[in-house]
């Protein structure tokens, strides 16, 4: 019974049709990646079928991802045996020649968007037959960092049907000083020789899947807390004096304290008591938590309610990660500074609820001095009632710095603290999630600061106040921040790189600097450095890291086909609340000047001294400028005045201090207003005296009940001579 079966399935199987082996050829699709240093440099070389069996009636697109922070070196195309290098050009000079060579082959472009993730769109015109085009193109890509590893991560195919890519990954470009630990492609260990060289590593990569190359470095040295790698390339000019180096500096560090020479990054330890400081055994990081802790709270109007309330929360948080026995102090400050509790206290329930209510949001004042806070804070810092190497100053704030408040101010307020003395900093820049971001230049001055104590600086939301105490902690338990890095020792690398993070930059350096890289940084209150051989590379692959402009497009044609290249645009965020950011209507700023400040300064003139018959005459006009940010008066100056009396001229600017100020939605920018005021006495001269027993604004306030509260200002101001006008430009 078998056997009649088995034939009639073998007749079956040779009767049907076999599907012919294909005669098209796979396309080729090769990638050659080569690690030097601290980038990568990857050449593509890939095939792209071009037009159909009939005649094509639109163009071919290509869709392609680079990685984070590549940088195209150059193109190439091939086809029936020519080849073209893309010429870079601007950007609305390619599509209007690339325009006008498919109107002239009655051809239109592709009518689909790109892909989300696109970088580079290739556009691709068959002048004449269908076939395919070699498309080989070269970019730098600096390496990431992730687990004290440098990480090079490559993209997936964007290709509806994807062609797997032939891949060589090469580390024999590492300088000669440089010897790695560990390596991997695509998740798979790389075989390291005993002179620390890698083999070359070929593989096929994954079609739908993103992967990536990782490497990491025997330790420099023991102090220095991470990996740090260097590239340069020689600028050759006909002028010598022109002739220069362009750099690649790349960092990299781990999650826990520097370790040993040859060994890999530390992992941190198990929690302190359960809570977020981690002490690390064998390394010059206190092992202990702060002995007390001085909290820097601003409250000035900059920060909101809501935003005070997210500082006040955060606050909080952060003592409940340090041990129940962590004993505190709170200094409220925005014009002044205020110490809410005469000694430290113990972190109990009771002192976080006092805590809670000293810092109430609807306290807030007009001006943030964080200099004289300091300088509060120096004197706790100076006192000998705890031991050395245990004080940790919390500064807690949204990052409205005064310009005038510059980096050396800061510095200078705890210079008397010497920076052996133990202090550690600790910034926390808070802002709401739909907040504009904290300025750029204010997280450099704070970090200038915090480098010479050691610590750490963050920005961030207040979303997670828990976790973001928590890492805060966990990232000073482990020697903080590696704080104002330069090289050669002047040129500033970057203000600051966190555990756990890394940074690739480039920069041009003038000829003569040797031949190791030279980089020092502020870490754990001391100065640390660190030193690099650097790896020869070609100037064509480095010059794009440096370049302000990088090209935009790129453009050639052969025989047969027209190719144009062009960086995706992202499409621009529309704002999905619908909030015009950025504006205010001068008309509401107006009402609260006259409202709330008007009276004020009028106070200021009827309450002055009397003591002849000058002063009782005492006529003059007052220009008063008020520098408004976020909601909050930074400063008020008087840029002109004719009273020549300095007490009335230091109520009236007083007095702006006090006033509650709108704030334009969403926006950061400094805004002066202009007020001008004129002061005189209540009746004017050329007027006959009233002969009632009452005066012209008693009279007013006893008419018709009526009355429109501007124009009884209006009048006041006018009649009275307590303030004419004012007017906020």
């Amino acid at each position: 019974m078998i056997a009649p079966v088995c034939a009639l399935l073998l007749a079956l199987a040779t009767g049907l049709p076999q599907r012919a082996p294909s005669s098209e050829a796979e396309p080729a699709y090769r990638v050659s990646v080569r690690i030097v240093g601290p980038v990568a440099l990857v050449e593509v070389e890939r095939e792209v079928s071009i037009g159909a069996e009939r005649a094509p009636s639109h163009d071919t697109a290509v869709d392609l991802d680079l990685p984070e922070g590549a940088v195209l070196v150059d193109w190439e195309a091939r086809s029936a045996g020519r080849m073209v290098k893309l010429a870079a050009t601007a950007l609305a000079t390619a599509r209007a020649e690339y325009a006008r060579v498919l109107s002239s082959h009655q051809l239109a472009p592709v009518s689909a968007s790109p892909d989300e993730a696109a970088r580079i769109r290739v556009h691709l015109a068959p002048l004449t037959a269908p076939g395919r085009v070699m498309l080989r193109y070269r970019y730098t890509a600096p390496a990431a960092c992730a687990d004290g590893r440098f990480v090079v991560r490559l993209p997936a195919s964007l290709e509806e049907n994807p062609t797997a890519a032939q891949v060589t990954v090469r580390f024999d470009d590492l300088p000669a000083q440089a010897r790695l630990f560990e390596a991997s492609v695509a998740g798979a260990p790389v075989r390291i020789r005993s002179n620390g060289r890698a083999f070359a590593v070929h593989m096929t990569a994954p079609l739908r899947a993103a992967w990536e190359v990782s490497y990491t470095l025997r330790e420099q040295a023991a102090a220095w807390p991470g990996q740090l790698l260097a590239a340069r390339a020689r600028r050759r000019a006909m002028d010598k004096l022109r002739a220069a180096e362009v750099l690649a500096v790349g960092l990299c560090r781990p999650q826990g304290p520097p370790s040993r020479v040859g060994s890999p990054p530390a992992l941190p330890a198990a929690h302190h008591r359960g809570r977020a400081w981690e002490p690390f055994q064998g390394s010059h990081i206190s092992e202990q938590p702060p002995g007390e802790v001085m909290l820097l709270i601003d409250r000035s109007r900059s920060v909101a309610t809501g935003g005070m309330s997210g500082q006040r929360a955060l606050a909080r948080a952060l003592l409940e990660a340090l041990p129940p026995t962590q004993r505190f102090n709170l200094m409220l400050f925005a014009r002044t500074a205020a110490q809410v509790f005469p000694i430290a206290r113990v972190a109990t329930g009771e002192a976080l609820d006092a805590l809670a209510a000293a810092a109430d949001p609807n306290l807030l004042e007009n001006g943030t001095d964080l200099v004289a806070a300091l300088r509060r804070a120096s004197d706790w810092a100076k006192s000998d009632g705890l031991s050395r190497g245990s004080r940790l100053l919390v500064i807690i704030t949204d990052g409205a710095l005064p310009e005038s408040q510059t980096a050396e101010l800061l510095a200078g307020a705890l210079a008397p603290v010497a920076p052996g003395a133990g202090l550690r900093v600790l910034v926390l820049l808070m802002r709401p999630a739909a907040d504009d971001p904290v300025p750029a230049d204010v997280v450099e001055r704070l970090d200038k600061l915090v480098g010479r104590f050691g610590g750490v600086v963050r920005v961030l939301t207040a979303e997670d106040p828990r976790g973001v105490a928590r890492s805060a902690l966990a990232a000073l338990a482990q020697g903080g921040d590696l704080l104002n890095l330069r090289t050669q020792g002047r040129r500033e690398l970057a203000a600051d790189v966190a555990p756990g993070a890394g940074l690739v930059k480039g920069l041009t350096l003038p000829l003569g600097q040797g031949s190791r890289v030279q980089v020092a940084a502020e870490y754990a209150g001391t100065t640390v450095r660190a030193s690099a051989s650097a790896a020869s590379v070609p100037i064509d692959w480095l010059q794009p890291l440096v370049d302000a402009q990088p090209a935009k497009a790129w453009a050639g044609s052969l025989p047969g086909v027209a190719v144009y290249a062009e960086a995706v645009v992202p499409r621009p965020q529309t704002s999905a609340d619908g909030v015009v950011r950025g504006q205010m209507d001068p008309l509401v700023l107006r009402n609260a000047l006259a409202l709330a400040f008007l009276p004020r300064a009028r106070a200021c003139y009827v309450s002055r001294r009397v003591a002849n018959s000058a002063d009782l005459a005492l006529r003059g006009r007052l220009r008063l400028e008020l520098h408004l940010e976020r909601g909050e008066l930074e400063d008020a100056i008087i840029s002109r005045s004719s009273l020549d009396r300095p007490e009335i001229e230091r109520c009236v600017r007083e007095a702006a201090f006090q006033v509650e100020y709108p704030r334009p939605m969403f926006r950061d920018a400094p805004t002066v207003a202009a007020v001008n005021l004129v002061f005189r006495p209540r009746t004017p001269e050329e007027n006959p005296r009233d002969a009632s027993m009452f005066d012209r604004q008693i009279d007013l306030i006893l008419g018709p009940v009526s009355f429109d509260p501007q124009k009884l200002l209006d009048s006041e101001g006018s009649e009275s001579g307590a303030a004419e006008k004012a007017r906020g430009d």
